[in-house]
């Protein structure tokens, strides 16, 4: 019996010995925690996050979805899409399940290579403001030129240069026949105010004010085309549960215009 306790005595450690073995470790836990927190956090690396912003991802990303444009006349619709090889214009027809390119984009380069003087080519054919019109056989577009002229209206102080802008071609394009037209003499038209979102048949017009929905009719729209401080402007409200934040519409969509009588936020 005595050897069994002299034996067992050399593999362990009194009692009082294990607590102060338990409270050194503890010591050294709660030393190294307080070294850590003293440690200095290194700066926010900003120029990295600014490499993946919206802008600069939109670069590497191209078109991640369709955006369709729906014609009047029929149940085709229209979209562009870009990837790697540049942009492609589609034309869809919805009613047939039938989906086809609107134009071939190395031949229109050419074209209107030729007309402008600008080398164009497939991958980088750039044309905007585009559209359908007439029979919806003709799509019409703008091109923005390298060659510099001087802009019209300029306000311009007598003895200063003239102000210049970058010249801007129209044309009309048969997306039947590739026929190509240049409107030597068009005047673009007026955009419809960015506030206002107009029913199909151009009779209702629905637009936001201080978080709610508004709407008015073609008459009354008419007006504030010309003049949005106009007094006679009649409009009728929608909702009225609308608050900051939690409002109907936002900047992408039934924005407002600013201080009028037509949207005043």
């Amino acid at each position: 019996m005595v050897l069994f306790q002299q034996t067992k005595g050399l593999f362990s450690l009194p009692q009082n010995q294990t607590h102060m073995r338990s409270l050194f470790v503890a010591v050294l836990l709660v030393f190294g925690l307080a070294l850590q927190a003293q440690t200095p956090v290194s700066e926010a690396n900003y120029a990295l996050a600014a490499r993946f912003s919206p802008k600069k991802l939109e670069k590497m990303v191209f078109s991640t979805a369709v955006d369709p444009h729906w014609l009047k006349k029929s149940d085709r619709f229209w979209y562009m899409y870009q990837t790697t090889e540049g942009k492609k214009w589609f034309i869809v027809d919805a009613a047939k399940g039938e989906k086809k390119v609107l134009f071939d984009n190395a031949a229109l380069a050419a074209k209107l290579t030729r007309i402008t003087d600008d080398p164009m080519d497939a991958q980088h054919l750039n044309i905007d403001s585009m559209r359908f019109v007439r029979d919806e056989n003709w799509i019409q577009f703008e091109v923005k030129s390298t060659k510099e002229i001087e802009k019209k209206d300029s306000t311009a102080k007598k003895g200063t240069p003239p102000v210049k802008e970058k010249k801007v071609f129209y044309f009309e394009y048969n997306i039947n026949t590739g026929e190509l037209v240049e409107l030597n003499d068009f005047k673009k038209p007026k955009r419809k105010p960015s506030w206002a979102n107009i029913s199909p048949d151009g009779n209702i017009i629905l637009f936001g004010r201080n978080n709610n929905l508004y709407w008015m009719d073609k008459a009354n729209y008419e007006k504030a085309v010309k003049n949005e401080d106009d007094s006679t402007i009649v409009d009728y409200q929608l909702t009225k549960d609308g608050i900051e934040n939690f409002g109907y519409y936002n900047d992408g969509n039934l924005s407002g215009s600013g201080d009028s009588n037509v949207d005043k936020e």
